[in-house]
């Protein structure tokens, strides 16, 4: 098992691997090209490889992301069989869904809760501090920090899909028409119980329904939506950046600020400098 910490500021062309590595985005954004998707990271974004995949990263400006790679078939047995079930279930999408910006199914993206990413990304420092170090029974502490970030990711998965209550049943139509009634609406106030009542269901039926498909609750799909948009309109030069704020449906430019950095890690003013210092 090996582990690498990128400070990206050039993309990275279609490559493929021969081992499985997962990826911890902690900084910054950059565009993931897999499965013949282009899909926008975030910080708190996580996602698996598998051996012999074509994947590439579009670097539009500097990102953070910590790289696993390992061979399952080279760790004991008792871990093949307690995780290999874990690892076909982060590749394999449960859904089919519409696709969308915010969709975290179209690639099956784990996105971390703020405290899970910071204890993931503090395991990955212990780890590369014993690859590096490499002192007494350093390999088995690799192998235990990896054995409990998985496990973390995988109780973020199962929080994130969360499988339907009995006689609950996803309604396609609805998710669908969701997803694109946020996005053509991105400017205005949503009120998501509102839009549940105007489809004769409840608010709270159709937030179950919402995070099942696409991985968030509504209201967070909202933000992720509007800060990838906010990301995409920053490159644009002639727009200040109230008037991105607003582009996205944010009017209060310092909230807009402080969900941009909470967000990405950046404020935008320095998202938008990273950005052109790449380009």
């Amino acid at each position: 098992m090996a582990l690498e910490v990128f400070h990206a500021a050039k993309s990275v062309p279609v490559h493929r691997h021969d081992f499985q590595e997962f990826v911890l985005i902690t900084k910054g954004s950059c565009i993931h090209q897999f499965k013949n998707i282009s899909m926008p990271l975030i910080p708190g974004d996580v996602f698996l490889i598998p051996p012999h995949q074509e994947h590439a990263y579009v670097i539009e400006t500097p990102v953070c992301m910590y790289n696993c790679q390992f061979y399952p078939e080279q760790i004991a047995d008792w871990w093949d069989k307690q995780f290999s079930g874990l690892l076909s279930e982060l590749t394999e999408p449960e859904t089919t869904n519409p696709v969308s910006p915010a969709d975290l199914n179209r690639q099956h993206i784990i996105h971390l809760s703020a405290p899970d990413a910071e204890r993931v990304q503090m395991m990955m420092d212990i780890i590369l501090h014993e690859q590096t170090e490499q002192n007494f029974a350093f390999e088995q502490v690799k192998q235990d920090y990896l054995n409990l970030i998985l496990i973390i990711i995988s109780r973020a998965r199962l929080r994130q899909f969360a499988a339907l209550p009995e006689r609950e049943t996803l309604r396609p139509d609805i998710i669908a028409g969701a997803q694109k009634f946020i996005e053509d609406n991105l400017k205005e106030n949503i009120d998501f119980s509102h839009y549940a009542r105007l489809h004769n269901i409840s608010p709270g039926y159709f937030r179950t329904i919402f995070k099942s498909a696409t991985g968030l609750p509504p209201v967070e799909y909202l933000n992720r939506l509007r800060i990838v948009r906010a990301i995409e309109y920053l490159k644009d030069e002639t727009l200040s950046i109230s008037d991105v704020s607003a582009a996205v449906g944010i009017y209060d430019l310092n909230y807009f600020s402080r969900l941009f950095r909470k967000i990405i890690g950046y404020s935008p003013r320095e998202f938008r400098t990273q950005a052109y210092k790449v380009t």
